[in-house]
């Protein structure tokens, strides 16, 4: 598989296949992804439905977003792609754990990521989601709604451009377990969302993914977020009267 490289300020971006990638590139302080669980879901072309509570009320409208159907989700995490991940840093956060504990084993380090905030919401998806990680050894819990249009922030209507996106305040809290990573790697890039919060957050990131269409995507919003980092960056614009001018 060809790769392509793209440089944006501080990220460093790979169109690739990340077992080809990974050794190619020197270790991180830090590796904060989402990967592939194995459980089909780009197989869908929609994501979207209504909520409903135990008694059958509608808790809401929830958005029906549609997208290339796919095989990308169809085997979960591999135990190469595992180990290169381990090879690339001392420290890994890693979201699906319930799903990869085969391949990953067991961690006393549990992320949990609450994206309903309520008892009783009854739709296909799963209510919380969870991660491994080897920086704590105890669970912490992160409170965030995030259903379809019903969500806690990012609340423009083309937010959700990957089926399984997260949203970027969850991988800031991924980030502040780190506070010492400047380095930070995403293997499976998605959308780019650990790399906009890496960006905000002041870290270098590397991120490596292997779909053309969501390499773009990714290229697109990280390259909003350092824009977005030169404006704060910048140094004020002297007044008139401290740059000699008579008014």
């Amino acid at each position: 598989m060809s790769v392509e490289k793209v440089v944006i300020g501080d990220a460093t971006l790979y169109c690739g296949d990340c077992c080809e990638i990974l050794p190619t590139i020197e270790r991180v302080d830090a590796v904060i992804t989402d990967p592939p669980y194995g459980i089909d879901i780009a197989s869908s072309a929609t994501i979207g439905a209504t909520g409903r509570n135990s008694n059958g009320h509608r808790l809401g409208a929830r958005s029906v977003k549609s997208y290339d159907v796919s095989d990308w989700d169809s085997h979960g995490m591999t135990k190469e792609q595992w180990d290169l991940i381990k090879a690339s840093s001392d420290k890994w956060i890693v979201w699906g754990g319930n799903h990869l504990a085969g391949v990953m084993g067991s961690s006393a380090g549990v992320l949990v990521w609450d994206k309903k905030c309520q008892n009783g919401w009854d739709d296909t998806f799963s209510e919380m989601e969870i991660a491994w990680t080897n920086v704590f050894t105890r669970a912490k819990g992160f409170r965030h709604l995030w259903a379809g249009a019903i969500r806690a922030s990012e609340h423009t209507a083309n937010v959700r451009q990957h089926p399984t996106q997260k949203p970027i305040a969850l991988m800031a809290w991924c980030l502040s377990f780190v506070p010492s990573a400047q380095s930070v790697l995403d293997p499976f890039l998605g959308s780019g969302t650990t790399g906009v919060a890496a960006i905000q957050a002041g870290r270098t990131f590397i991120g490596i993914e292997r779909e053309p269409k969501y390499f773009e995507i990714a290229c697109r919003r990280i390259e909003d977020a350092q824009r977005q980092e030169a404006l704060f960056d910048a140094p004020p614009v002297p007044k008139a009267e401290q740059m000699g001018f008579a008014l």
